[in-house]
């Protein structure tokens, strides 16, 4: 991730506001003034003076303007080294009220970013008569020590553009062509205490703003809405948040105060004890430890024990009660003790089947919510289901009235039966109102009907042909199989999907005409979050052994994400089929364990295992996975302050062109980012990447890589010149220059893989 490319301008003015001359001696001072000129057949037009909108028509600003605030409302812990800045969307609006022309490169704006702190007499309320807020600076505190000096206003707002320019091109056409590249912002000078809360407000610049704002009758200068004579003032807030600062909460701070250490012996692993789980266990045999959803480098899932697996294959099926995990989706009813697949490994290990019913668990902890993200599923499949239920009954009725009063017909007789038919409901005859009509036992048809020789229409010839008989061609004409089956997939289609309509259609076995409509749910809800919520001694066992301010290298384990998935799904199944959901047996609805909200990693959408009904048999609980996932995956967990008072820390990974030294970060091969992320409260965060651990190790397969922190490249943050004592205005032409001396480059810190993923402790289990 490199640093993006910042542009600065003192100020921006578009239109005619660009064209703003000084007032005469005889002109409003407090609005823009405009010289215009015209011709009319080659003479000059008198064109009286024309005025624009000044600070004194102004009473508010639209909030959506307001694009960010530096610090976010309610922060704590906020840098006192930093100044407080709030953007905004139009990189014109702190100067489009400003009625004077620029003096060189320096413009002042109608509007100014102020930041006193919460303490007696400041008070911020709402004017209920104007629906505005306003703020009041009186005694004990003195609004002079507390406002910033408004002639130094100019300094203290700016255009920022980030990107490069094209050759050739201006800054200023840069941010015509792409506007959404640039912001403009108000920084507020004031240098804050440690551990105090604070008002930030956006308030007007000119006195006549500040009494529009106040409902008072306006002044006839441009004054300043505040002077160092004054100690007692009040003022509209068109904009305003609150903060608190904090001693050493800085992020270089909070970095320094991290260690990169390994982790510690047997995290990931809990203790397994089968002694009173009714299994017939030998004297003095253990099961292997259960290894959680992350876990430390290098940790195996041992397999187990073949005493287990034969005490539990005949415990396992439905005909036994426990259930079989997965034994739809593999089309199987039990699973031999010896099985080498993924079924017996799910089934017949006891910590994988304690994991599969912790997903069972957070399915009933949440059945609500996921049964209605099933029936928004469903669609119209309820009223689709009775349409196939009318039809099953018709064609039973059908068929029955066929093999009673039909069958048994001569040739000739079925022949001069069928033919009529045939005109007046040629699509399905044996289901109209006519075919029961005359085939009643006593109609017209018993009564009338003489033997006559076979038609020969085409129709017939060609069944007869594909049949081999006439009789059998006839008898075809009337089958409900065929009848049914296609009044059916067309009403089917109006109601629900082709794809669904066609199989729901389709010809079915056990003499069933037609089969109901089935639905397979893809729910996306990530099983992680749920883990951690219902149980998170299992999401990463013996987190609490962590030291705080720790930064550890860990793995996933493939085994637990797959056996808690199964479960996840089984437990679903049996809760929709009790709701009589139309569920396809061989669904796998939840396919997703890791969040990955809000992560790129170029896998964000990726679900974390194949459906199940396409699991190989022959292949482990690690084949369930999609590519790289099959393999455990590095995971970087922080444990600290960090990420709380910085919560939009960028987190990623570097390749190594050699164990000191990075790859080129422009080459977008060369940096990882995490493909998931999660949290253990109150201070744990994780996040997930897809590269495995032996690769981002290194040796054998390469340089490894390195991860990152950094304060975000994209968020610009500003402060006093740490090196320099002088005022940032001192000697500066525009504010341009004093924002590029106050802005605050972005922190950054990297350490390679290996030294976190050691299979020895590093000295002092630390390196930082």
């Amino acid at each position: 991730m490199t640093s993006s490319t910042y542009h600065f301008l003192p100020w921006l003015r578009e239109g005619l506001a660009s064209r703003l001359r000084q007032p005469a001696p005889n002109e409003d001072p407090r609005r823009g003034h405009l010289a215009v000129g015209g011709t009319l057949n080659g003479q000059p037009l008198t064109v009286p003076p024309v005025q624009v909108l000044g600070p004194g028509d102004v009473i508010g600003l639209d909030r959506a303007q307001v694009i960010r605030t530096d610090p976010v409302p309610g922060a704590t812990g906020f840098d006192t080294g930093q100044y407080a800045t709030v953007d905004f969307d139009s990189p014109t609006l702190p100067w489009l009220f400003t009625p004077r022309p620029p003096d060189g490169d320096r413009l002042a704006p109608w509007l100014c970013l102020i930041v006193v702190p919460q303490q007696r007499g400041v008070s911020l309320s709402v004017n209920a008569r104007l629906g505005i807020a306003e703020l009041t600076i009186s005694g004990p505190t003195d609004a002079a020590a507390v406002l910033p000096d408004l002639a130094n206003a100019w300094a203290w707002a700016h255009v920022q553009y980030a990107g490069d320019l094209d050759p050739g091109q201006t800054l200023g056409q840069a941010i015509a062509k792409y506007p959404e590249r640039s912001v403009s912002r108000l920084v507020c000078p004031t240098r804050l205490d440690a551990d105090v809360r604070y008002h930030a407000c956006v308030v007007p610049t000119f006195a006549i703003g500040r009494d529009a704002g106040l409902g008072r009758p306006l002044g006839s200068t441009l004054a300043p809405a505040w002077t160092a004579a004054d100690h007692q003032v009040t003022l509209p807030v068109y904009h305003h948040w609150e903060f608190t600062t904090g001693a050493g909460a800085r992020f270089v701070d909070l970095v320094r105060a991290l260690r990169f250490r390994t982790p510690p012996a047997g995290i990931g692993e809990r203790p397994f004890d089968v002694s009173q789980s009714g299994l017939t266990t030998p004297a003095g045999a253990t099961m292997p430890p259960l290894v959680g959803a992350l876990c430390g480098f290098g940790t195996e899932v041992d397999p187990a024990p073949q005493w287990a697996r034969q005490a539990l294959a005949p415990m396992v099926g439905a005909a036994t009660g426990l259930p079989l995990y997965g034994g739809e989706q593999a089309g199987a009813t039990a699973v031999p003790a010896n099985d080498p697949g993924w079924l017996g490994e799910l089934n017949l290990d006891p910590r994988h089947r304690a994991v599969a019913a912790l997903g069972a668990a957070v399915v009933r902890d949440r059945q609500e919510d996921l049964a209605a993200a099933a029936w928004e599923q469903a669609g119209e499949v309820s009223a689709a289901n009775e349409l196939v239920g009318s039809a099953r009954f018709g064609a039973r009725m059908a068929t029955s009235r066929l093999d009673r009063h039909i069958t048994g017909l001569a040739t000739s007789t079925l022949a001069q039966f069928v033919t009529p038919l045939q005109r007046a409901a040629a699509a399905d005859p044996e289901s109209s109102n006519a075919y029961r009509r005359i085939t009643r036992p006593r109609g017209p048809f018993a009564a009338k009907v003489q033997p006559t020789t076979l038609s020969t229409s085409d129709g017939v010839r060609a069944a007869a042909a594909a049949t081999g008989g006439e009789r059998d061609a006839l008898l075809a004409l009337l089958s409900p199989q065929t009848a049914v089956h296609d009044r059916l997939r067309r009403r089917l289609g109006a109601i629900v999907p082709e794809t669904r309509a066609a199989r729901a259609a389709a010809a079915a076995t056990d003499g069933e005409p037609v089969r109901p409509v089935l639905v397979a749910p893809t729910i996306p809800t990530a099983m992680a979050p749920e883990l951690a919520r219902v149980a998170p001694q299992f999401l990463l066992p013996g987190a609490d052994d962590i030291e705080a301010d720790s930064v550890l290298a860990l793995q996933t384990n493939p085994h637990f994400v797959a056996a808690f998935l199964a479960g996840v799904n089984a437990e679903l199944a049996s809760e929709l089929r009790w709701r009589q959901y139309p569920l396809d047996g061989t669904a796998t609805p939840i396919q997703q364990f890791w969040d990955r909200r809000g992560q790129g990693g170029g896998a964000a959408a990726s679900p974390d295992i194949e459906g199940m009904a396409s699991w190989d048999r022959a292949d482990g609980l690690a084949g369930a996975f999609r590519g790289a996932s099959a393999t455990a995956q590095v995971v970087l967990l922080i444990r600290g302050g960090l990420l709380r008072h910085f919560p939009r820390t960028a987190v990623y990974m570097i390749r190594a062109a050699d164990p000191d030294h990075l790859a080129d970060e422009r080459n977008a091969a060369n940096v990882a980012y995490p493909i998931f992320s999660g949290a253990l409260e109150p201070d744990i965060r994780f996040f997930g990447f897809p590269i495995s651990t032996t690769d981002a190790a290194g040796g054998a397969t390469g340089p490894g890589w390195f991860f990152a922190l950094s304060e975000q490249p994209t968020e610009t943050r500003f402060g006093p010149p740490p090196s320099d004592p002088r005022p940032p205005t001192q000697g500066a032409a525009s504010a341009a220059e004093v924002a590029e001396r106050t802005l605050r480059p972005p922190v950054r810190v990297i350490v390679h893989a290996s030294t976190l993923l050691a299979t020895e402790p590093v000295a002092n289990g630390e390196n930082s």
